[in-house]
Protein backbone atom coordinates (compact mmCIF):
# COMPACT_ATOMS: atom_id res chain seq x y z
CA UNK A 1 0.00 0.00 0.00
CA UNK A 2 1.57 3.61 -0.75
CA UNK A 3 1.50 5.45 2.27
CA UNK A 4 1.60 9.33 2.49
CA UNK A 5 2.06 11.49 5.59
CA UNK A 6 -0.40 14.33 6.11
CA UNK A 7 0.88 17.90 6.21
CA UNK A 8 2.24 20.68 7.37
CA UNK A 9 4.83 19.16 9.39
CA UNK A 10 7.33 21.55 11.74
CA UNK A 11 9.69 21.86 12.75
CA UNK A 12 11.33 22.26 9.16
CA UNK A 13 14.29 19.94 10.69
CA UNK A 14 11.35 17.12 11.50
CA UNK A 15 10.26 17.37 8.06
CA UNK A 16 13.44 17.33 6.04
CA UNK A 17 14.63 14.16 8.72
CA UNK A 18 11.58 12.10 8.29
CA UNK A 19 9.82 12.87 4.81
CA UNK A 20 12.77 13.03 2.55
CA UNK A 21 12.35 10.61 -0.50
CA UNK A 22 8.72 9.59 1.35
CA UNK A 23 5.11 10.12 -0.16
CA UNK A 24 2.96 13.40 1.76
CA UNK A 25 -0.29 14.40 1.29
CA UNK A 26 -0.94 18.17 1.39
CA UNK A 27 -4.03 19.98 2.22
CA UNK A 28 -5.33 23.01 0.33
CA UNK A 29 -6.19 24.97 3.63
CA UNK A 30 -2.52 24.11 4.74
CA UNK A 31 -0.29 24.69 1.96
CA UNK A 32 2.43 25.59 3.64
CA UNK A 33 5.20 22.94 2.70
CA UNK A 34 4.52 22.22 -0.70
CA UNK A 35 7.22 23.75 -2.07
CA UNK A 36 9.42 21.81 0.01
CA UNK A 37 7.75 18.65 -0.42
CA UNK A 38 8.44 19.35 -4.27
CA UNK A 39 12.33 19.44 -3.51
CA UNK A 40 12.29 16.30 -0.91
CA UNK A 41 9.34 14.53 -1.25
CA UNK A 42 8.64 11.50 -3.68
CA UNK A 43 4.60 11.29 -4.47
CA UNK A 44 2.36 14.38 -3.79
CA UNK A 45 -1.14 13.85 -3.10
CA UNK A 46 -3.61 17.29 -2.49
CA UNK A 47 -6.69 16.73 0.00
CA UNK A 48 -9.34 19.65 -1.25
CA UNK A 49 -9.31 20.31 2.95
CA UNK A 50 -12.81 19.73 3.40
CA UNK A 51 -12.82 18.02 6.59
CA UNK A 52 -10.73 20.66 8.35
CA UNK A 53 -12.62 23.65 7.28
CA UNK A 54 -15.92 21.48 8.49
CA UNK A 55 -14.56 21.34 11.53
CA UNK A 56 -13.76 25.13 11.68
CA UNK A 57 -17.28 26.20 10.21
CA UNK A 58 -15.24 27.61 7.32
CA UNK A 59 -15.74 27.20 3.32
CA UNK A 60 -13.36 27.08 0.46
CA UNK A 61 -13.78 28.55 -3.04
CA UNK A 62 -13.64 25.89 -5.11
CA UNK A 63 -12.39 27.59 -8.11
CA UNK A 64 -9.51 28.91 -6.56
CA UNK A 65 -8.62 25.32 -5.20
CA UNK A 66 -8.97 23.75 -9.01
CA UNK A 67 -6.73 27.10 -10.12
CA UNK A 68 -4.18 25.91 -7.62
CA UNK A 69 -4.35 22.63 -8.72
CA UNK A 70 -3.52 24.05 -12.56
CA UNK A 71 -0.63 25.43 -11.88
CA UNK A 72 0.63 22.65 -9.31
CA UNK A 73 -0.08 19.62 -11.76
CA UNK A 74 3.13 18.62 -13.08
CA UNK A 75 4.33 18.09 -9.65
CA UNK A 76 1.41 15.96 -8.02
CA UNK A 77 0.54 12.46 -8.53
CA UNK A 78 -3.22 12.83 -7.83
CA UNK A 79 -5.70 15.90 -5.60
CA UNK A 80 -9.27 14.46 -4.31
CA UNK A 81 -12.31 16.29 -5.71
CA UNK A 82 -14.27 18.86 -3.24
CA UNK A 83 -16.69 17.06 -1.39
CA UNK A 84 -19.68 17.95 1.19
CA UNK A 85 -18.15 16.21 4.88
CA UNK A 86 -22.04 15.16 6.59
CA UNK A 87 -23.55 16.49 3.14
CA UNK A 88 -26.25 14.65 1.12
CA UNK A 89 -25.05 12.32 -1.81
CA UNK A 90 -27.12 14.90 -4.07
CA UNK A 91 -24.80 17.97 -2.60
CA UNK A 92 -21.75 15.86 -3.26
CA UNK A 93 -23.03 14.46 -6.89
CA UNK A 94 -23.37 18.15 -7.89
CA UNK A 95 -19.74 18.92 -6.46
CA UNK A 96 -18.79 16.22 -9.44
CA UNK A 97 -20.99 17.25 -11.70
CA UNK A 98 -19.57 21.40 -11.48
CA UNK A 99 -15.68 19.63 -12.51
CA UNK A 100 -16.79 18.00 -15.17
CA UNK A 101 -18.54 20.92 -16.43
CA UNK A 102 -16.14 23.30 -15.51
CA UNK A 103 -12.73 21.71 -14.97
CA UNK A 104 -13.06 18.57 -16.74
CA UNK A 105 -9.65 18.98 -18.31
CA UNK A 106 -8.17 18.04 -14.97
CA UNK A 107 -9.67 14.55 -14.97
CA UNK A 108 -6.79 12.25 -15.07
CA UNK A 109 -5.31 13.07 -12.00
CA UNK A 110 -9.09 13.49 -10.41
CA UNK A 111 -10.24 11.13 -7.15
CA UNK A 112 -13.82 11.41 -6.37
CA UNK A 113 -14.78 10.78 -2.35
CA UNK A 114 -17.47 8.40 -1.60
CA UNK A 115 -18.41 8.62 2.16
CA UNK A 116 -18.76 5.41 3.93
CA UNK A 117 -22.31 6.07 5.10
CA UNK A 118 -23.46 6.76 1.03
CA UNK A 119 -24.80 3.87 -0.70
CA UNK A 120 -23.50 1.32 -2.81
CA UNK A 121 -25.02 2.31 -5.77
CA UNK A 122 -22.97 5.58 -5.35
CA UNK A 123 -19.80 3.65 -4.92
CA UNK A 124 -20.85 1.84 -8.01
CA UNK A 125 -21.39 4.78 -9.71
CA UNK A 126 -18.45 6.43 -9.28
CA UNK A 127 -15.94 3.26 -10.05
CA UNK A 128 -16.97 2.87 -13.16
CA UNK A 129 -16.29 6.99 -13.99
CA UNK A 130 -13.08 7.09 -11.95
CA UNK A 131 -10.36 4.73 -12.19
CA UNK A 132 -9.16 5.30 -8.21
CA UNK A 133 -11.71 6.33 -5.24
CA UNK A 134 -10.93 7.90 -2.12
CA UNK A 135 -13.11 6.52 0.96
CA UNK A 136 -14.07 9.08 3.67
CA UNK A 137 -15.60 7.74 7.26
CA UNK A 138 -18.22 9.97 7.70
CA UNK A 139 -21.68 9.42 9.41
CA UNK A 140 -22.26 6.86 11.97
CA UNK A 141 -19.05 5.79 10.65
CA UNK A 142 -17.01 8.46 11.34
CA UNK A 143 -14.81 6.61 13.80
CA UNK A 144 -11.95 4.41 11.99
CA UNK A 145 -11.72 0.99 13.01
CA UNK A 146 -14.68 0.61 15.21
CA UNK A 147 -16.90 -2.38 15.42
CA UNK A 148 -19.48 -0.41 13.23
CA UNK A 149 -16.69 0.95 10.78
CA UNK A 150 -15.35 -2.79 9.95
CA UNK A 151 -19.11 -4.50 9.89
CA UNK A 152 -19.59 -1.84 7.04
CA UNK A 153 -16.25 -2.20 5.00
CA UNK A 154 -16.55 -5.64 5.28
CA UNK A 155 -20.19 -4.94 3.40
CA UNK A 156 -18.67 -2.82 1.20
CA UNK A 157 -15.35 -4.63 -0.06
CA UNK A 158 -18.33 -7.92 -0.65
CA UNK A 159 -19.59 -5.53 -3.03
CA UNK A 160 -16.94 -3.88 -4.60
CA UNK A 161 -14.53 -6.70 -4.98
CA UNK A 162 -15.16 -9.44 -7.47
CA UNK A 163 -15.21 -13.06 -7.35
CA UNK A 164 -11.85 -13.40 -6.07
CA UNK A 165 -11.78 -10.54 -4.08
CA UNK A 166 -9.75 -8.30 -5.97
CA UNK A 167 -11.54 -4.70 -5.55
CA UNK A 168 -12.60 -3.29 -9.40
CA UNK A 169 -11.07 0.41 -8.47
CA UNK A 170 -8.14 1.44 -6.57
CA UNK A 171 -9.30 2.72 -3.30
CA UNK A 172 -7.54 5.20 -1.22
CA UNK A 173 -8.62 5.15 2.64
CA UNK A 174 -8.25 8.54 4.06
CA UNK A 175 -7.12 9.20 7.71
CA UNK A 176 -6.23 5.79 7.50
CA UNK A 177 -2.56 4.46 8.70
CA UNK A 178 -3.34 2.17 10.73
CA UNK A 179 -1.82 -1.41 10.79
CA UNK A 180 -4.78 -2.90 12.83
CA UNK A 181 -6.72 -1.25 10.13
CA UNK A 182 -5.39 -1.06 6.63
CA UNK A 183 -3.82 -4.67 6.91
CA UNK A 184 -7.24 -6.23 6.68
CA UNK A 185 -8.54 -4.39 3.61
CA UNK A 186 -7.20 -4.18 0.09
CA UNK A 187 -6.28 -0.53 -0.53
CA UNK A 188 -4.29 0.86 -2.70
CA UNK A 189 -2.98 3.55 -0.76
CA UNK A 190 -4.06 5.68 2.40
CA UNK A 191 -2.98 8.55 4.44
CA UNK A 192 -2.60 10.09 7.78
CA UNK A 193 -1.71 13.00 9.90
CA UNK A 194 -0.31 10.94 13.31
CA UNK A 195 3.13 11.88 11.78
CA UNK A 196 2.57 15.58 12.01
CA UNK A 197 -0.29 15.35 15.17
CA UNK A 198 2.22 12.72 17.45
CA UNK A 199 6.30 12.92 16.12
CA UNK A 200 7.34 14.69 18.95
CA UNK A 201 5.65 12.36 21.72
CA UNK A 202 6.31 8.82 20.04
CA UNK A 203 9.12 10.21 17.41
CA UNK A 204 8.83 10.01 14.09
CA UNK A 205 11.32 7.12 13.50
CA UNK A 206 9.03 4.80 15.70
CA UNK A 207 5.93 5.97 13.61
CA UNK A 208 7.52 5.39 10.44
CA UNK A 209 8.86 2.15 11.29
CA UNK A 210 5.42 0.80 12.36
CA UNK A 211 4.03 1.80 8.67
CA UNK A 212 6.95 0.15 7.05
CA UNK A 213 6.51 -3.45 7.33
CA UNK A 214 2.90 -3.68 6.75
CA UNK A 215 1.18 -3.59 3.50
CA UNK A 216 -2.38 -3.95 2.70
CA UNK A 217 -3.54 -7.35 1.11
CA UNK A 218 -3.71 -7.45 -2.25
CA UNK A 219 -7.32 -8.59 -2.37
CA UNK A 220 -10.15 -9.11 0.31
CA UNK A 221 -10.54 -12.45 2.01
CA UNK A 222 -14.48 -13.19 2.21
Amino acid sequence: MIKYYGTPLSPIKIFEEALTGKNVLIPFPRRDDFTRAVKLCNKIIIDNGAFSVWKKGISIDWNTYYNWIDEVWDDISFFIIPDVIDGTESENDQLIEDFFINHNKLKTKAVPVWHVDESLDRLLELATTFEYVAFGSSGKYATVGNKEWHIRMDEVMRFICDDLGYPKVKIHMLRCLNQKVFTKYPFYSGDSTNLARNHKRDGWENIINRHHYFNSPRRYER
